[in-house]
């Protein structure tokens, strides 16, 4: 049985096909929960729809996603926790497909799906943990083609299942167990990177984490970030810092850190709309 958790930040609509997909995949989902960090009344209108038969919780000063998704996780105690955004909907099969994988390998702490664009394209799902050639990536403007490449950490997204770094926050079938275990996401993330941080102290602690590509969820990119991507910058290089501060060993989160450092002050002197932005992500990288 599955406990499914929402974070949402208004966007009712967005939120309600999120909610009805995960209700209409299957008979296992046990319970659902909206986290509605926005003190929205339309969101909260959500726990009136009895067909939905959703218990709208309520945190508008807004704690960040993992402690949001904690809160919701917290009302549940079926032995598999689906941790999602917002901006998805889930085709028919895709989580059976993540709790068969979860079933079959009793040493993985979470599984995640093949994240799809709105035409049906795959986006970046799986990942290896963040290195040296990500933190090149900030530096240097390289082509798509790369920066979606393994060389900036991403895996294929076909194939059959297997042990990956970490998956996308957008949609996580966890095991409860090893989510107690290791004290839920951390809170020291605020928005971004909360994932990463989960599935390494996932790893840490024995656990593997599974990418499953024959589960399909559609995935509208940053729904809720997107009208204010500048603005989420900064917070977006202060989790990635803080990342790296946390997982690696002093010289290689000192590397990784600097070369952002020059790529961000290199953004931050060329033309165009974004400079002041890139300007503050430099200086969030000196925070923790």
């Amino acid at each position: 049985m599955i406990d499914a958790v929402v974070v949402a930040h208004g966007q009712a609509d967005v939120v309600s096909r999120a909610a009805r997909s995960i209700r209409s995949a299957g008979d296992m989902v046990r319970s659902l929960t909206i986290v509605d960090t926005a003190g929205d009344q339309a969101l909260a209108d959500l726990a009136d729809d009895a067909p939905l038969a959703a218990t709208v919780l309520p945190c508008p000063a807004n704690p960040g996603y993992g402690s949001a998704a904690n809160a919701g996780v917290d009302l549940g105690r079926a032995p598999l926790v689906l941790v999602a955004n917002a901006d998805v909907w889930v085709h028919h099969g895709a989580l059976d497909e993540l709790a068969r994988a979860l079933d079959e390998a009793p040493d993985a702490a979470c599984a995640g799906p093949l994240l799809l664009n709105t035409d049906g394209s795959p986006q970046d799902s799986a990942f290896a943990f963040p290195g040296l050639g990500q933190a090149v990536s900030d530096l240097l403007p390289l082509p798509a083609r790369v920066r979606g490449s393994r060389l900036n950490g991403r895996l294929w997204s076909d194939g059959p299942a297997r042990d990956v770094g970490y998956v996308l926050g957008a949609f996580m079938l966890i095991r409860r167990r090893a989510l107690e275990l290791v004290g839920g996401f951390s809170s020291a993330y605020w928005m971004y990177a909360e994932e990463v941080d989960l599935c390494r102290r996932f790893r840490d602690d024995g656990w593997r984490v599974l990418y499953v590509p024959t589960a399909h969820v559609t995935h509208l990119r940053a729904a809720t970030t997107s009208a204010r991507d500048i603005e989420m910058l900064p917070q977006l290089y202060r989790s990635r810092a803080r990342w790296y501060r946390r997982h690696s060993a002093r010289p290689m989160a000192s590397a990784a850190i600097g070369l952002m450092w020059l790529g961000l002050g290199l953004r931050a002197r060329l033309p165009g709309s974004r400079r002041q932005a890139y300007a503050a992500a430099q200086a969030a990288l000196n925070g923790d």
